[in-house]
């Protein structure tokens, strides 16, 4: 039995948490101070039941804190698919999003995700896409693709949400894009060239 340290964010505190005689967690935040109601909104010990091997990670809640995305790899492949869960209803949709590290970064909007897709192959991180919420992933447009195969890239956002960064690093050298994370259809702009 054990729980992690809180992190508060957005007017939630979230944690983790695992129960004597379970392999998994459950991810679990109270609104507001520690003495509220638990709510649980993802109960991977559940989730995992039947699967020889499964891996939740990821957990992105929206700026306005109604829905979730994260990941589930059950192939021990690294390779997750990604999960919208309403936080409101309780209600989980498969995106049809496969082959990624297994998070998503939201936009301002709360429906415009991005995410890191991955080589089938390799496993390297090489692609940067966009998705809105509710349309087909096999249009989901292609904002950012890395050439140097040495190089791993992933998306995020700053710490005061304003801004959605893409980061392509090597051992010695990385370079930043950025957008501003209220207008997600922008194109990115290349902060320092990589030297």
């Amino acid at each position: 039995k054990d729980e992690s340290v809180p992190v508060f964010r957005k007017g939630y505190y979230y944690y983790t948490r695992t129960e004597t005689g379970k392999q998994y967690f459950k991810y679990c935040r109270k609104k507001g101070n520690l003495s509220a109601p638990e709510e649980i909104i993802l109960d991977v010990d559940q989730l995992a039941e039947g699967h020889a091997y499964y891996s939740a990670s990821g957990f992105s809640v929206s700026p306005d804190n109604s829905k979730m995305i994260y990941g589930v790899d059950d192939v021990s492949r690294r390779q997750y698919k990604l999960f919208l869960k309403d936080l409101n209803t309780g209600k989980t949709t498969d995106l049809g999003i496969k082959n990624t590290t297994g998070s998503a970064t939201w936009a301002n909007d709360n429906k415009t995700i991005f995410y890191t897709g991955k080589n089938p192959e390799t496993l390297l991180t090489e692609k940067i896409f966009r998705h809105s919420l509710g349309t087909d992933p096999s249009k989901d447009v292609l904002v950012y693709e890395e050439k140097d195969k040495t190089n791993y890239i992933g998306v995020g956002k700053s710490k005061n949400e304003k801004v959605i960064l893409i980061v392509s690093s090597a051992t010695t050298s990385s370079e930043t894009r950025y957008i501003n994370a209220d207008e997600p259809n922008a194109t990115f702009k290349v902060f320092q060239p990589r030297m």
